[in-house]
């Protein structure tokens, strides 16, 4: 069990051992006992840095050349060839050895002995496999230099649960690994539970979907929750995530121009407060993109504007992809007089692609033999009109 402070969070158990039968992470196991830098090689030019890069790294010319200015100082190639020999060895791969030096081109001056070895060693202790570490380092190639590493990596998977949606909130921001648990993470953790009275499922939600909020400075993070309650949107709504990640991502000037938008679009104050409540993201989307499909629901789906109030989500959907391919096949049901032509647009838009098929296309077919493929053929940006069929 971890403790943090007043949150008590089981960690998932370490992994001492390398798997069985996985000869990737046996060989992992053996690198961090054996490996060694090679001898001293003759010092290169001043081009090193770039012909390296292009070389030994697979890097573009345009990017070896851009991010040489970070490694003026690298002349030989002892300590790159070193640590390239040691991941490839231990099973990294070569586009996330390449993506790591792409994010921090130091990361080819590591030392071995002191960076790599106790590092891996550490990650493989906590659990990660050998791909998870080749991930991992792709990622965050500069945390290998971090000897606190072990300790915020278990600090985050005690919050998170897993090593899963560690990475994938390490691939939003890597400054997850890098931030004051103690400054910064911990009093907002202590925020949102007792003020906002957010459980850590929903906490853990939110770091998923967008770590930053957790790592920032705790009075930033109150105004954006304060934001978030003005917008109408409260906390025990289940759209305040919603709510406060997008307060998170855009500008308080922005939304005051989106706000206004749909003002002038003809939507009232009270109406667009309750669109706003039941789908905040509304406000992710851009001016012209609202206008292209409202034009769309109004005049090319005969849809009414209060709808589309009681049904906002109407306007997160895809025009080519959706909406347009969606609002065809209703067409062509109408064509032929079925009933179920007759239910509201949301019916036809609102379901995932597998229950849309079950339900609107695939038992009609024998009505509208080509209504599966003019459907298929719509989602792939072929257009079709309704006259030719």
């Amino acid at each position: 069990m971890f403790s943090l402070g007043k949150f008590h969070l089981y960690l998932r158990p370490s992994s001492l051992s390398p798997v069985s039968g996985s000869a990737t992470s046996t060989s992992i196991f053996r690198l961090l006992s054996t490996a060694s830098p090679e001898s001293p090689s003759p010092t290169y030019s001043s081009q090193f840095a770039v012909n390296y890069l292009i070389q030994s790294c697979g890097l573009s010319i345009n990017k070896a050349t851009r991010l040489s200015r970070y490694l003026p100082h690298l002349k030989s190639p002892e300590k790159p060839d070193a640590m390239l020999r040691f991941l490839r060895q231990a099973g990294i791969t070569e586009p996330h050895i390449s993506a790591a030096v792409s994010r921090h081109p130091r990361f080819l001056c590591f030392s071995v002995e002191k960076c790599l070895k106790p590092r891996m060693a550490e990650l493989l202790d906590i659990g990660f496999s050998p791909s998870d570490i080749s991930l991992f380092l792709s990622i965050c190639p500069n945390a290998f230099s971090y000897t606190k590493l072990q300790q915020k990596i278990q600090f985050w998977m005690a919050i998170l649960g897993s090593i899963e949606k560690l990475l994938i909130a390490l691939k939003r921001d890597i400054f997850l690994v890098t931030r004051s648990t103690e400054n910064y993470v911990m009093p907002n953790l202590s925020f949102l539970q007792e003020q906002c009275g957010l459980s850590m499922c929903q906490i853990t939600q939110m770091i998923v979907w967008s770590p930053s909020l957790i790592r920032s400075k705790p009075g930033e993070l109150e105004v954006k929750v304060k934001r978030a309650r003005e917008l109408g949107v409260p906390c025990t709504s289940r759209m305040f995530l919603h709510a406060l990640i997008l307060m998170n991502h855009v500008k308080q000037s922005t939304l005051d121009t989106r706000l206004l938008y749909f003002k002038n679009l003809g939507f009232s104050q009270e109406e667009i407060s309750l669109m706003i409540r039941k789908c905040p993201n509304l406000l992710m989307i851009t001016e012209k993109m609202v206008g292209r499909k409202m034009e769309f629901l109004m005049k090319e789906a005969a849809c009414d504007k209060l709808h589309i109030v009681q049904t906002p989500t109407l306007l997160l959907f895809s025009l080519e992809k959706r909406l347009n391919p969606r609002n065809l096949v209703k067409k062509l049901l109408e064509s032929k007089g079925l009933p179920v032509a007759n239910l509201s647009l949301s019916s036809f838009m609102v379901p995932i692609e597998k229950r849309f098929l079950e339900k609107f296309v695939l038992p009609y077919e024998h009505a509208i033999p080509w209504l599966h493929q003019t459907y298929l053929d719509a989602c792939a940006g072929k257009t079709a009109k309704l006259e030719t069929f």
